[in-house]
């Protein structure tokens, strides 16, 4: 058995897709006593979300497209859809997952990605899920 480098560091956020932005932020900060510490608008991709707690660990995100809402939640109202953790070296982290077969893309899932998008000085890339077991994984290196 080959035994690999471990690319990924420290989990930096959980994200919730939700239907009703409002009322799932509302409806988590009454049930575990956080708040809102930062609020996202990236018409780019669509979405539009809060971040909350102190350290920011919970992204509660929607999408202003209906049609890529409507996909993304597949009939639900509220989805667990990434885990965000923290590299060193974007780039040096996607070449050796991209050798181990996994592909990237935006938060929208709209296009595949080759290079990380720069926001406010943060390098991100989110894995497309059939190719990062089952799962979009979003990397961010500060």
């Amino acid at each position: 058995m080959t035994t690999l480098r471990p690319v990924l560091g420290a989990v930096d956020h959980v994200g919730f897709l939700a239907r009703d932005l409002k009322d799932a932020v509302a409806d988590y900060s009454r049930i575990f006593g956080i708040e809102i510490v930062r609020t996202i608008n990236r018409p780019q991709f669509s979405l539009i979300g809060h971040y909350l707690g102190e350290t920011a660990s919970v992204e509660i995100f929607s999408f202003t497209d209906e049609e890529l809402l409507q996909e993304r939640l597949a009939g639900a109202d509220l989805v667990f859809d990434h885990v965000a953790h923290v590299v060193e070296d974007i780039d040096l982290v996607a070449s050796e997952l991209s050798a181990r077969g996994v592909r990237f893309c935006g938060p929208n899932r709209r296009e595949e990605l080759r290079d990380p998008i720069d926001l406010g000085g943060v390098r991100h890339l989110w894995t497309v899920p059939e190719t990062s077991w089952g799962r979009m994984i979003q990397l961010i290196e500060h």
